[in-house]
């Protein structure tokens, strides 16, 4: 009976302990399994994350350095060192700034050799927010106030290496910030932290660290308590996953990856209980299981770990999805690039081409087969690629170039092209060095052809119209006059019609003369430092017998006689006395035309005002257009060429003010410019 009991007992022991290996065993696998599946899952998020912040990081250096090398900022701020106070050098480079911002910039400013700010759009970060060094050679910082933004700081260098000036540029980096915002979908207790070493030997470093609680900067020590924290392992160029203390003295699982462009470490990393708080809860449940439990445990891990991998799968495809949409920027980039007429190429330091566009393959008559990987030498032709290499040479040394060249087309017709070059630099162990350069072709030839047809239209007005209708007026003058006897009253009649008809085609041909200046940019203004008072007292002296013929007076108003302007003294009295001359013309009887001078801002405001009927709202769109009047029908009653205030608008605009008016039906017109106090 006993031998029975005791083989009963040591049965039980033996299902005891078969249920308890089992359970154990059981656990053993689902830890085992857990970790690999984890480990994985956090490895390929941080990975994604890790691309996602290089690209975003690297887009924005390269669209700063883009700007740095246009060649139009550099010519331009020549001129503001030679001269600094040019208007129109200054208005430039606003407008410069300006039209950069929308190609995604959050702020951009320009500043000269000397250090002065010549110009400023959008925004800046405050001087104390939180940041790290991204780039010494680009003076570039990655900056969190809020968000994510890349700061540099770039010399703008001439062809012989000179510093002209400098570009600040401000880039907001939104991609990187949803992947801050993304923490909480992984666990509660979730952070992804991006430090960067401080150069203090190795202790500390500064880290932007994304939680569920929001993002924050923090100097953390790298080794606390006598153990390297995850980052440490990272910023010293290596890649894995780690069960470890982290700067709270919490045990977490961590994946960590240096980001080797910028000298940088990433860590994903999540709380250990929080990662296996399902197995934890279920342990209770598998010691009593027997050895089938295996198979069962096997199906409770899907169950139990799925969310969690659910959630660092959403992690990463969010990260892929940033990344899908970077190489749909790139698709929609070849896109645009093959509907533009203009020839646009890459070619790599061993002059060998990496991209080109369609217009390319049809100015060439070329296959792409014939141009992709194929030498500068065999694409161009031995002749052009001869006359090419000095400018290469420029381009790869570092230096923006433009040039002209002329190139038969497949039909064998002449074209000329003005090309330009643009050098792209590195980044990693070839920052700093040129690694190729972008090419742009525009075909010029219509342009070329309009041109010469315009300058020959320019000189045939200029030599054979104006010099015989100068003249023929003084000739009629002097018949007026009385020199060749007694005219009868008929006859004075008609050579007084033809007199004012030829002082009309002069102002006509004037007019267009100068219209020609000032698109061709030959105007040249002598600007210096004017009293405006006297400026406009001479004008209104000069134009009384127009107003005593039309019966309209002339008056000033200049409270401040102190008041200069920085201007050329002919052009603004040019402009004058269009204005007062189409006041008066509008003006009835017995009205006056008054010049009112006051400050606005910091600058001069001149109001030519008359009683006149006023301008039609159908006719306020194209005032300033070239030939534009509000009648221009054959019978009108005031004469003129319709090109003095698109003129005057030109000059004010040069001398860094700007032009408008006024008007009201029936109660009159005000034509007003600005311009900046001298």
């Amino acid at each position: 009976m006993r031998q029975d009991h005791r083989i009963s007992l040591i049965g039980v022991i033996i299902s005891l302990v078969t249920t308890l290996t089992a359970g154990i065993a059981v656990y053993v696998v689902m830890e085992r399994q857990t970790a690999s599946v984890l480990s994985r899952g956090l490895q390929a998020a941080l990975q994604s994350n890790a691309r996602l912040f290089e690209s975003q990081v690297n887009q924005a250096l390269t669209d700063a350095r883009t700007v740095a090398t246009r060649p139009f900022l550099v010519q331009t701020l020549q001129v503001l060192g030679a001269a600094p106070d040019d208007a129109a050098a200054t208005l430039a480079m606003q407008q410069a700034a300006t039209s950069f911002l929308p190609t995604g910039f959050n702020g951009l400013s320009f500043h000269d050799a000397r250090g002065r700010e010549v110009a400023r759009a959008g925004s800046f970060s405050r001087s104390d927010e939180q940041h790290v060094v991204l780039s010494q050679k680009d003076r570039a910082f990655l900056i969190w106030n809020g968000k994510f933004i890349v700061q540099t700081r770039l010399d703008i260098l001439d062809p012989q290496g000179l510093r002209v000036g400098e570009v600040k540029t401000e880039t907001a980096l939104p991609l990187l910030n949803r992947v801050f915002g993304d923490m909480a979908t992984i666990g509660q207790s979730a952070e992804f932290a991006v430090c960067a070493p401080l150069d203090d030997g190795g202790k500390d470093m500064n880290c932007f660290l994304g939680r569920v609680s929001g993002t924050g900067f923090k100097r953390v020590a790298r080794i606390v308590e006598g153990q390297a924290l995850p980052m440490n392992h990272a910023l010293l160029g290596k890649t894995g996953i780690i069960v470890a203390r982290d700067y709270r003295r919490q045990q977490v699982v961590a994946a960590y990856a240096p980001i080797a462009p910028f000298a940088f470490g990433m860590v994903l990393k999540i709380d250990q209980k929080e990662l296996y708080a399902p197995i934890y809860a279920q342990l209770k449940y598998i010691l009593p299981l027997l050895a089938g439990l295996a198979i069962v445990g096997m199906l409770l891990l899907n169950v139990l770990v799925a969310p969690l991998v659910r959630k660092l799968v959403h992690s990463e495809k969010a990260a892929l999805e940033a990344n899908a949409l970077l190489r749909n920027s790139e698709t929609q980039l070849r896109d645009i690039t093959d509907t533009l007429p203009a020839l646009l190429s890459y070619v790599d330091a061993d002059q060998r081409f990496r991209f080109h566009n369609r217009a390319y393959e049809e100015a060439l008559g070329l296959s792409s087969e014939q141009i992709e990987g194929k030498h500068l030498r065999e694409v161009l032709g031995e002749k052009i690629y001869q006359a090419t290499i000095p400018q290469v040479e420029q381009v790869m040394a570092g230096y923006p170039v433009v040039y002209e060249r002329t190139r038969n087309n497949p039909r064998g017709d002449p074209r000329d092209y003005v090309v330009n070059y643009f050098p792209r630099y590195g980044d990693g162990d070839d920052e700093g060095r040129v690694i190729g350069f972008y090419s742009m072709a525009t075909d010029v030839t219509e342009l070329k052809r309009l041109d010469r047809i315009k300058s020959e239209f320019v000189s045939t007005v200029s030599h054979e119209l104006r010099t015989p209708l100068t003249s023929i007026r003084g000739s009629l003058g002097l018949i007026a006059g009385g020199v060749a006897g007694q005219l009868p009253d008929a006859v004075k009649s008609l050579v007084e019609i033809a007199k004012n008809n030829c002082e009309r085609l002069i102002r006509l041909i004037n007019d267009i003369l100068d219209i020609e200046k000032i698109e061709s940019g030959k105007m040249q203004l002598d600007l210096q430092e004017l009293a405006l008072k006297p400026l406009l007292v001479q004008a209104l002296a000069a134009n009384e017998g127009f107003g005593a013929a039309k019966n309209v007076r002339l008056r000033l108003v200049c409270p401040d006689e102190t008041l200069l302007v920085h201007a050329d003294s002919d052009r603004l009295t040019q402009v004058v006395t269009n204005l007062l001359s189409n006041a008066m013309k509008f003006s009835p009887p017995d009205e006056t035309v008054e010049v009112h001078v006051s400050r606005a801002g910091l600058g001069v405001r001149v109001e030519v005002r008359d009683r006149g009927p006023g301008i039609p709202d159908e006719f306020r769109k194209r005032i300033f257009q070239k030939f534009s009047q509000a009648d221009s029908s054959d019978t009108r009653q005031n004469s003129g060429t319709g090109l003095g205030l698109n003129i005057s608008r030109a000059i004010i605009e040069r001398l860094g003010g700007s032009m408008g008016f006024e008007s009201e039906a029936g109660a009159g017109t005000t034509f007003f410019f600005e311009l900046p106090q001298a």
